[in-house]
């Protein structure tokens, strides 16, 4: 599995994995040749195009090689870009964001396992249930105040339908080299630690993949989970007692601790706790999904900041009974990071010499992003020809707003770090 994204990469080799394969997840063109020329591999998954290695030079080398190669792939679109894949020599091609599991199908498919894929089970949730820590325990501050964020956002705006999709090439700016050709992220697999990738990342990566399943997070004592449908956040628990529906419903003022106590003494047991708030008329249906819908965002947005501890997703059904809900990915990951960066975090994640530019094969489209005015003028400012620091003299957000917006952009893999673009060689001249 070849992919410059590493989390999108651990994620399509654990669907293999799951199919009965043994998978290796590489994450640059000459790493995946390499591999090849090692022997052994009987289908291959390339992400195209990658920095380092053509896209033709690949597919003609797993081609000699008689290794099939099923491409996915942001760039290469539509019937166009798919016959141009399949005159290369890609044996089918998946347009991002595509279905993991599709996609794990094919794989099936070309290893000589024939036959529907097993139906998914529930996804494993072991923090639902847990008893919560003793107080002190845990986050030193979960859900500090302001209380949950989500419950004092505005209405959300309708948005615009998106553009006719784009039945050939997206093209890549002139000149813009990613810096991740000389440095790509090791691939990991679907477990492992956060001091090699951060959350916001993996939930990039569910989204693109189209995963279902449940995303649990451990730090010390401190279990979170995140529970996606499709890419989309539909579920999150932690056992941290102040990120419990309770104590949400209690600082929000929805319900005294005395009287959510007097419910649950006569409720029978694994009652849920919003489920009692309904039916005793405390709080109405869209209440409860108002509610549940900041809890989510904030147990995620409690990670974001993570530098260490450990990481495992598990393919399976969102959990039965639970209350509806559909997060946009793309919403939670950019006011997440709007919210919980921390400048020195930012500084270091994000220096002001880099330069940043526009990806040809960005993880959400820019309809799909609620930007304010001042961001979209900067984000326009991104080109490649100025570093970070001249992009924050030249807005009027704040350094820190600024600063955290093209992080978050760059997750969203929006934009990229790249060699610098001189001015020059975007200026047209007339005579």
């Amino acid at each position: 599995m070849l992919s410059e994204d590493a989390a999108l990469a651990g994620l399509v080799a654990g669907a293999a994995v799951r199919l009965g394969a043994a998978a290796e997840a590489v994450g640059s063109g000459r790493a995946a040749l390499q591999a090849l020329a090692r022997g052994g591999a009987r289908a291959a998954v390339l992400d195209l195009p990658v920095a380092d290695v053509g896209a033709g030079e690949l597919l003609a080398a797993f081609g000699r090689a008689g290794v099939p190669a099923l491409v996915v792939s942001g760039v290469y679109r539509g019937r166009q870009g798919e016959a141009a894949l399949r005159r290369l020599g890609a044996r089918e091609v998946f347009e991002k964001p595509f279905d993991v599991d599709a996609l794990a199908a094919a794989v099936a498919r070309r290893l000589g396992k024939h036959g529907p894929s097993p139906a998914p089970e529930e996804a494993p949730d072991e923090v639902t249930g847990a008893l919560p820590l003793p107080p002190g325990e845990g986050d030193p501050a979960p859900l500090a105040a302001p209380p949950l964020p989500a419950l004092d956002l505005p209405p959300a705006a309708a948005r615009p339908a998106p553009p006719a999709a784009h039945d050939a090439f997206l093209t890549p700016l002139p000149e813009t080299r990613h810096a991740r050709a000389t440095a790509p992220e090791a691939a990991p697999a679907s477990a492992g630690e956060l001091s090699a990738t951060r959350v916001p990342r993996l939930l990039v990566a569910l989204h693109v993949g189209q995963a279902s399943g449940a995303l649990t997070l451990a730090r010390g004592p401190v279990r979170r989970i995140v529970v996606v449908e499709r890419g989309a956040p539909v579920y999150a628990a932690s056992n941290v007692a102040a990120e419990r529906f309770g104590a949400v419903a209690v600082r929000r003022g929805a319900v005294t601790a005395e009287r959510l106590e007097a419910l649950r003494r006569a409720a029978p047991p694994g009652a849920r706790t919003s489920d009692l708030l309904v039916e005793a008329g405390v709080i109405t249906p869209d209440q409860r999904v108002e509610l549940l819908t900041g809890l989510v965002r904030a147990v995620a947005w409690s990670t974001f900041e993570w530098r260490d501890g450990t990481y495992a997703f598990q393919h399976g059904r969102p959990p039965a009974g639970r209350v509806p809900l559909r997060l946009d990915p793309a919403e939670v990951i950019l006011d997440g990071i709007r919210r919980t960066a921390s400048p020195e975090r930012l500084r270091e994640d994000l220096p002001g010499a880099a330069h940043l530019a526009p990806v040809p094969d960005p993880a959400f489209e820019l309809y799909a992003l609620r930007l304010r005015p001042e961001e979209a003028r900067l984000l326009a400012l991104a080109d490649g020809t100025k570093s970070v620091d001249d992009l924050l003299r030249l807005t009027e957000l704040p350094a820190r707003d600024a600063r955290a917006f093209l992080a978050a952009c760059r997750t969203l893999r929006v934009l990229d770090e790249v060699e610098r673009v001189l001015a020059s060689t975007r200026r047209i001249g007339f005579m």
